[in-house]
């Protein structure tokens, strides 16, 4: 039989976690007044889950809990456990949230997180198509074909607008207005809409698809044969398989690799970045400055064959005008 120190800690320990499951509680409720989606409510799930293993086995509790746990702790644990810089952040984002909502609702007295810091993640190199890949990538859909013609479609939209890939599997037939040329995406980033244009190709590949499944009732713009939404995963399947067979290698087959590519050649094509932020729904200009010093090396490659004043030197050439 246990003894009475150890009966009393066994009973601590299911009280700190009752107390702890209920501030989770409260606090996902609250995610789902702020219209959250559930796709981030999930991700919250799971690092809470980790997060209340970690603090147990460290015998802390919401109410002796210290920043300390959180900034030396949390944080060195998961480096030394190898995780990633960016599923560190996640944890460190999800904290910051979780505790100020717990201080706010005076469940706490203190917000253990508020100091708390993201980690520096080294700039990554990102994977892009070249011309020449995009279009062995286009050349291997059989676009006679229902699910030709909407692969095929599909990955116009994704290399047209740069929308992410849950952006883009929530997309419904209404939500295409050829004739205004533009799509509504409905559930961006933090349940954030906007308008983004297509151009004529891209459009007369939607209107061409949807003719071919007009048969298929469904609210959804992609449909699978069975006629039911054609989710992410199978997307990404999709995407992997033609990169395969057009003898793609070299990169992780990732939907987000048509982003990267669209922002290149947007920013090639001599798009301005106010714009390409606007396309592509980010929060701040860094990560569109991002993308400016990437592809910097193209850039400069485009402007040696489009610079005005070599332009003007060429026509001028035989006037003194642009001699030193």
């Amino acid at each position: 039989m246990p003894s009475r120190q150890t009966q009393q800690i066994m009973t601590n320990t299911t009280a700190s976690r009752a107390e702890f499951r209920e501030a989770i509680r409260l606090f996902l409720l609250d995610c789902k007044f702020r219209n959250l989606t559930e796709e981030t409510i999930l991700g919250y799930h799971a690092h809470f889950h980790q997060l209340q293993l970690d603090l147990e086995k460290w015998n802390v509790s919401l109410a002796n809990i210290q920043p300390r746990d959180l900034s030396h702790r949390m944080v060195l644990h998961m480096l030394n456990s190898g995780a990633a810089a960016a599923t560190i952040n996640g944890r460190i984002r999800v904290c910051k949230q979780f505790f100020k909502f717990l201080y706010l609702d005076g469940k706490i007295t203190e917000n253990v997180a508020g100091d708390l810091k993201p980690i520096q993640i080294p700039k990554r190199f990102l994977h892009t198509f070249t011309a020449e890949q995009v279009a062995r990538l286009l050349n291997q859909p059989d676009r006679n074909t229902v699910q030709g013609a909407r692969d095929y479609a599909i990955m116009l939209v994704l290399l047209d607008t740069g929308m992410r890939l849950g952006e883009l599997s929530q997309l419904n037939v209404s939500d295409v207005l050829p004739e205004e040329g533009l799509i509504f995406i409905r559930h961006g980033k933090g349940r954030k809409s906007r308008m983004v244009p297509i151009q004529k190709t891209c459009i007369e590949a939607l209107q061409h698809y949807l003719k071919l499944r007009r048969s298929w009732e469904s609210e959804s713009l992609w449909v699978t044969r069975k006629k039911e939404r054609f989710l992410r995963r199978g997307i990404m399947q999709m995407v992997k398989s033609y990169m395969i067979q057009a003898g793609i290698t070299g990169m992780h087959g990732s939907t987000h690799i048509f982003r990267h590519t669209m922002a290149k050649f947007f920013l090639m094509n001599g798009g301005d970045i106010f714009s390409l932020q606007t396309i592509l729904g980010h929060t701040t200009l860094e990560m569109t400055r991002y993308y400016v010093q990437l592809f910097s090396q193209d850039i400069h490659e485009k402007h040696a064959l489009y610079s005005p004043v070599e332009r003007l030197n060429e026509e001028f050439k035989e006037s003194a005008v642009f001699k030193s």
